[in-house]
């Protein structure tokens, strides 16, 4: 009967570390993502952006909706370039963003990819 307690309690302990590890692993993403993104929104250079498509996730953050945007970019050197963000938008705002809306995007290169992101999104 001891055998089976501590065997219990063993894997609990297990358990435990790894869900706690886990959570702690996306915790340390979506911050290093946010501060990401601030970077991108600071110092990255302007672009305009064609909204294709806009997409509804069912995610929200912070009672703001989570969007994917299917976006046809034109970079100043007239380079075109197609691209899907996802990012919140602010409720109030969605009407800015619609199919056929320009809108201005911010670019950066980090680990040899482009990354866009939208100005005016909310980043909490």
């Amino acid at each position: 009967m001891t055998s089976i307690i501590v065997i219990i309690a063993i894997f609990s302990l297990l358990t435990t570390s790894i869900t706690f590890a886990i959570v702690f692993k996306g915790l340390r993403a979506h911050k290093k993502r946010n501060l990401q993104r601030k970077a991108i929104l600071a110092g990255g250079t302007s672009a305009q952006a064609v909204i294709n498509l806009i997409q509804q996730t069912n995610v929200q953050v912070d009672d703001q909706p989570e969007v994917l945007l299917d976006l046809t970019v034109t970079k100043q050197d007239g380079e075109i370039i197609h691209t899907v963000v996802k990012t919140v938008i602010q409720i109030v705002n969605i009407p800015a963003f619609q199919k056929g809306c320009v809108i201005e995007v911010k670019y950066m290169t980090i680990d040899n990819e482009q990354k866009f992101e939208v100005v005016g999104a909310y980043v909490p």
